[in-house]
């Protein structure tokens, strides 16, 4: 097993993680000049000094550096010599820094990339919706030695084991993350956080797509437990496969929280709450809860025991190609799994109600 697991730039998150299966950590500048897939209000606020000596720290530790470069739009900014000047000016100092890897989305920075600075391995980020084998195959053509499994299909084990058998690269499943399964506003929220983490970009004042994956977990609570996320005990099943690379989200948490995960999938063994290992943007250990200061937190609470075997209902069945309203097993799991605090829930969904009536008016 391999963890590819999120920098917060706190060197204390380094410390006590020796001789865990910790391969590398990613992480971005709040802005720069590409982008990203978290927003610069979300994260922690980092010099290119500081981020310097960080990145020194984790190789000397002796793990990898991936960079995340990974903005779904660059709104044809990319196409200016003014521009191209400036993600060289970026690309440069990556480089420079002697960073192993950076997470791609766009096919023409691959490109880019691979022609000027082959000595960075590239991955495909999630962001890229690789879902077949002749799309990732192109991507293998550009240079890619790495593709981030899209999260809908982390429980289509026949899918992956396809997948993974007709590919040159290396298949890298994020495990904890809390979006919707197939959540229909993934490709509208990347092309937001990109530009909201862009120098050349807008901040904007209101997240359309996490308000409203907030409301759809707060007022269905099935949709926490369909979320594709996967359990450090069921790591396993994966590896069976040949999958042995999990990459952890949280770049918007603190070191504690980070720390929590990390232990909790190096040790495979989850808390009592599994809840407290899901990256909510709204949820505990988040770096920047004023942002979501309307919302109440909601207290959320996953009996990890009641989650014994409940990966293997998914071992022959392709959730693709279900309703989920016929199946009901994730229902019948939260029932008897998930736990909230009924009075806060309603608060919570009534305060998106208001901020989404407010918006739209």
């Amino acid at each position: 097993m391999l963890l590819n697991v999120p920098t917060n730039w706190d060197d204390q998150l380094l410390i006590g993680l020796e001789d865990l299966p910790v391969s590398s950590f990613y992480g971005r500048l709040q802005w720069d000049v590409i982008g990203g897939g978290r927003p610069a209000a979300a994260v922690p606020a980092v010099s290119r000094e500081k981020a310097a000596r960080h990145i020194k720290l984790i190789q000397q530790l002796g793990y990898g550096f991936n960079y995340v470069l990974n903005a779904a739009c660059l709104g044809n900014t990319e196409y200016s010599p003014k521009n191209q000047a400036a993600f060289r000016e970026l690309l440069d100092w990556i480089s420079e820094l002697g960073v192993e890897s950076v997470t791609v989305s766009i096919p023409y920075l691959m490109e880019l990339i691979r022609r000027h600075y082959p000595q960075l391995k590239i991955v495909a980020s999630v962001f890229c919706h690789i879902d077949s084998v002749d799309q990732a195959r192109f991507y293998q053509q550009l240079g890619v030695s790495e593709i981030t499994v899209v999260q809908l299909f982390n429980r289509n084990f026949n899918f992956l084991q396809s997948f993974s058998r007709q590919l040159d690269c290396k298949l890298q499943l994020i495990v904890n993350n809390a979006c919707l399964l197939g959540c229909p506003y993934r490709r509208y929220h990347a092309n937001i956080n990109s530009h909201a983490s862009s120098s050349l970009g807008i901040q904007p004042s209101f997240d359309y797509p996490t308000i409203s994956c907030t409301r759809a977990r707060l007022a269905y609570p099935e949709e926490v437990i369909k979320s594709p996320w996967i359990r450090p005990e069921d790591l396993h099943y994966y590896e069976q496969l040949g999958l042995d690379r999990f990459k952890l989200s949280g770049r918007t948490k603190n070191t504690p929280w980070l720390k929590k995960a990390i232990l909790a999938y190096a040790g495979r063994k989850s808390p009592d709450n599994f809840a407290e290992l899901l990256s909510i943007p709204h949820g505990p250990g988040s770096f920047n809860r004023k942002k979501y200061a309307e919302i109440p937190e909601v207290g959320l609470n996953i009996d990890n025991r009641r989650l014994a075997g409940f990966i293997q209902y998914f071992i022959d069945r392709e959730c693709q190609l279900l309703s989920c309203k016929e199946c009901g097993y994730c229902h019948r799991i939260a029932q008897k799994a998930l736990k909230t605090e009924a009075e806060l829930v309603k608060q919570a969904v009534s305060a998106c109600d208001n901020l989404l009536a407010e918006q739209l008016s």
